[in-house]
């Protein structure tokens, strides 16, 4: 259930913040922590999207799609935009880094969603109602096996 892996995939997020830090990720169930605003970036907030179940005699999973928001600054000026770049692949390393989530899933990865890339950004993100500041938008999937008793 996603209860069980959700804050693993959030943890993946803690990626290095280029200043001697880590990038702060809130947690969704170990403890519900999402901010009102956003005060204190680099942050990222890890949000599911939609779930597709699959099930027949033989075969049950889940598809989980959903986004991780990297809110990475408190504005958007263009001066901010070359701090972007050192982000891309550090989460790609992070994703690439436990495909299975310390084994609570069939896989994890980052994914294509309704035409877009795996990583969107720079992209001008608002959340709650501060000011837009730059971000980058990861598109992710998570399969997950179920045990449920088909008739």
């Amino acid at each position: 259930m996603i209860e069980d892996w959700i804050d693993n995939l959030a943890k993946r997020w803690e990626i290095s913040d280029s200043k001697g830090g880590t990038v702060r990720s809130y947690r969704v169930f170990e403890r519900n922590e999402f901010p009102e605003t956003i005060t204190d970036p680099p942050c990222v907030l890890t949000i599911p999207k939609r779930v597709v179940y699959k099930y027949s005699s033989g075969s049950q999973y889940a598809l989980h799609y959903g986004i991780s928001e990297f809110h990475l600054t408190l504005d958007a000026k263009k001066e901010r935009l070359p701090e972007m770049i050192r982000y891309y692949h550090r989460i790609l390393v992070a994703a690439a880094g436990d495909v299975t989530l310390g084994g609570l899933v069939e896989y994890f990865m980052l994914s294509q969603e309704e035409g877009e890339g795996s990583l969107i950004g720079p992209a001008e993100l608002k959340y709650g109602g501060e000011e837009p500041h730059w971000g980058i938008v990861a598109n992710w999937i998570v399969k997950e096996s179920l045990s449920i008793t088909v008739a």
